[in-house]
């Protein structure tokens, strides 16, 4: 009779053992499935942004031939506070051990091992075309992302004292300080592999709202001509003259249309080095 109920509860136990681990897997989210899976492609290979209309008003153009007047996130900060503002800069470079220079008339930024976001500190109107151009050193190894319309998460400026450390850590733009969008419009992985697609992200939160294709992987060193325009709610990324992803924001998922704000340009820690060639704004009326 022992040995009998010895087995049974065993056996009970196996059962609840088993069935614990089927539920547990059950509520795991599909690692495998990819960002956006369930989004259609937004892409249009045969045309680039139409611009029929628009009045658009230069007001900014970055100059690439003379010295840098740039700081350090770091120099922001005494005793671990952000307690200042980039007065008389007009980029802020992020990233652990990022560097940045001009020469030949382009912007080059390196990565060194990690990863950078370089922001301009102007901050630019809601309705507005951006464009820049990009040659990255191996363009078939790394990742660049565009982040726009940027605030702090209290609507004020994000070198604001009291906004956290970034230190070019992801987290720390999608799901930190910062309301803002963002655009990822060249991934490759650090092996080599192609994502395919370009997205477009909105955050706080990291939420992926559109996806298209990315028109940079594969197509040599470049330079690559990408454009970002915002009118109101609606977002359209154009790389070498294709429409590579749409989205137009109605303000009622992940909170309210963003406006103006500021512009950064990121490289992941693979991307080594890419150059810049250009970096132009003007205001859409």
């Amino acid at each position: 009779m022992k040995a009998f109920l010895g087995n049974s509860i065993a056996f009970c136990a196996a059962v609840l053992l088993t069935f614990g681990t089927i539920v547990a897997h059950a509520a795991q989210p599909d690692a495998a499935a990819s960002p956006g899976a369930d989004l259609s492609d937004t892409s249009d290979s045969t045309r680039g942004l139409d611009l029929a209309g628009m009045r658009l008003a230069p007001i900014y153009e970055a100059d690439f031939t003379k010295p840098l007047r740039f700081v350090r996130e770091d120099d922001l900060f005494v005793d671990g506070k952000r307690i200042r503002r980039p007065e008389g800069a007009d980029w802020v470079l992020e990233g652990k051990t990022a560097e940045t220079r001009v020469e030949h008339g382009c912007l080059s930024l390196q990565n060194a091992g990690n990863h950078l976001v370089f922001w301009n500190t102007r901050e630019f109107p809601s309705n507005f075309l951006l464009e820049f151009g990009i040659s990255p050193a191996d363009p078939d190894n790394g990742l660049a992302i565009v982040f726009f319309a940027a605030k702090g998460r209290d609507g004020g400026g994000i070198f604001d004292p009291g906004q956290p450390r970034r230190d070019g850590e992801f987290k720390a733009y999608h799901s930190g300080g910062l309301d803002c969008y963002h655009s990822s419009y060249w991934a490759v992985t650090p092996a080599g592999d192609p994502r395919g697609t370009a997205h477009i992200r909105k955050n706080y939160g990291f939420h992926i709202v559109a996806k298209g294709r990315d028109f940079i992987s594969g197509q040599g060193a470049g330079p690559h001509r990408v454009r970002v325009l915002k009118v109101a709610g609606q977002i359209d990324v154009e790389v070498n003259g294709k429409l590579a992803v749409h989205w137009v924001d109605d303000g009622k998922n992940h909170g309210p249309v963003l406006q103006g704000g500021f512009i950064g340009l990121r490289q992941m820690s693979h991307a080594g080095e890419c150059r810049y060639t250009h970096f132009k704004v003007w205001a859409v009326e």
